[in-house]
């Protein structure tokens, strides 16, 4: 998976229209966020497989049919490896590279390069690069 031109240019409108945006899943969850930027970063969709749900409960059935058991570590992976988005050490992350947080949820590289951005309640939440403990190469 390539970035386009203008890459950085299209995500940060992404970003900015996500920002007043409150966590709702199938709309504004941590996976949706995430492959929003890598759809503006690339245009490619990599969670089209995975639309279509409406709540936690929805979103883990989606994830157990998409890659066989519901967790978010083997969807992580089953996408990364389907879109040949490559490992990288977190500490090798760059703006709009997608992270895991100790937390399990998804976040996204800041476009300074030293936060991470996941989607909260009350829209992003912005948090030190310290809380991922993955990350690809997008």
């Amino acid at each position: 998976m390539q970035r386009i031109p203008q890459w950085q240019s299209k995500l940060s409108a992404y970003l900015l229209g996500c920002y007043g945006r409150p966590f709702q899943y199938g709309v504004m969850d941590c996976g949706l966020f995430v492959a929003g930027a890598i759809e503006a970063m690339t245009g490619v969709d990599v969670a089209g497989e995975l639309r279509g749900y409406h709540n936690r409960t929805q979103a883990y059935e989606s994830i157990r049919r998409v890659c066989g058991c519901k967790n978010m570590l083997l969807i992580c992976d089953h996408i990364a490896a389907e879109f040949c988005c490559p490992a990288i050490p977190v500490a090798m992350a760059q703006r709009g590279d997608p992270l895991q947080l100790r937390s399990g949820s998804l976040g996204l590289v800041a476009m300074h390069g030293t936060e991470l951005l996941t989607p909260y309640k009350d829209g992003l939440l912005r948090l030190p690069l310290n809380q991922a403990v993955r990350a690809w190469r997008i």
